[in-house]
C-alpha cells in the first residue's frame, strides 16, 4: 500500500491528465491507475505503473493478436499504454529510475513521467526530482540522451523542484506555482500514437 503523500500525487496527475477531456466522462483520453502491463524486458512477469494513459478503443483499435501481439497490449487484451507515470516514495534513486527506463523498452511508450518525493524534513521542507523521459525525436530542448546503451534515441529531462535541492539544505527557485522552469509539457496527441 502507497502512504498519503504518494497518493497526493498521483491523483493530482490523475487530475492533470484527464484535463484534455474538459469534464466529459468517457472522454478520449483514459487514465488508469495501475493497471497490469507485462514486463517489457521478459513479457512474462506482469508489472504496473501507478498512472498509464492509454488510448481509448474507439480512437486505436484493440489488437486482435493476444500478447505479445503485434501490436502490444495490456495483461487486459487494450491498447498497451503510451504514457507512464512512476512515482517513487521509498525506493532510492537509481532503483526509481531503472524502472522509469524499464518502460522505455517498448517501443508503443511515447513518455514516462517519473516523480521522485524525499522524506519531509523537521522544518516541513522536501526535495523531490522529476523526470521525463520521451522518444521524440528530435528531442525538445532542454532534454539529452539517456546514458543507457539499450535505449537509443531516448532522451530524458530533469526537474529538481522541492523547496530544497534534491540531498542539500539549500533552497530551489522552484517557489510557487505557475513557473516556466518548473512546467512539464506531454503532448496529448502522444496518447494516439500508432505506427499501424
Amino acid at each position: 500500500m502507497a502512504n498519503m503523500d504518494h497518493e497526493a500525487v498521483a491523483s493530482l496527475l490523475w487530475d492533470c491528465f484527464k484535463a484534455p477531456n474538459n469534464g466529459v466522462r468517457g472522454g478520449p483520453v483514459k487514465v488508469l491507475g495501475q493497471p497490469y502491463h507485462y514486463n517489457p524486458i521478459n513479457q512474462v512477469e506482469k508489472i504496473a505503473p501507478e498512472v498509464a494513459i492509454i488510448p481509448p478503443s474507439t480512437y486505436i483499435a484493440r489488437p486482435n493478436t493476444p500478447h505479445p501481439g503485434p501490436p502490444p497490449s495490456n495483461t487486459n487484451g487494450y491498447s498497451h499504454a503510451r504514457i507512464i507515470v512512476e512515482i517513487a516514495n521509498a525506493q532510492d534513486i537509481p532503483t526509481w529510475n531503472t524502472r522509469c527506463e524499464l518502460w522505455m523498452h517498448k517501443q508503443y511508450v511515447r513518455y514516462v513521467f517519473g516523480i521522485k518525493l524525499d522524506f519531509i524534513r523537521n522544518n516541513g521542507h522536501r526535495s523531490m526530482l522529476a523526470r521525463l523521459w520521451t522518444r521524440e525525436n528530435p528531442a525538445p530542448p532542454g532534454f539529452v540522451a539517456v546514458t543507457n546503451p539499450n535505449l537509443p534515441g531516448v532522451s530524458v529531462k530533469n526537474w529538481d523542484f522541492g523547496t530544497l535541492l534534491y540531498g542539500t539544505d539549500s533552497p530551489t527557485a522552484c517557489i510557487r506555482a505557475g513557473l516556466l522552469n518548473y512546467q512539464v509539457t506531454i503532448p496529448i496527441s502522444a496518447v494516439f500514437w500508432d505506427p499501424l
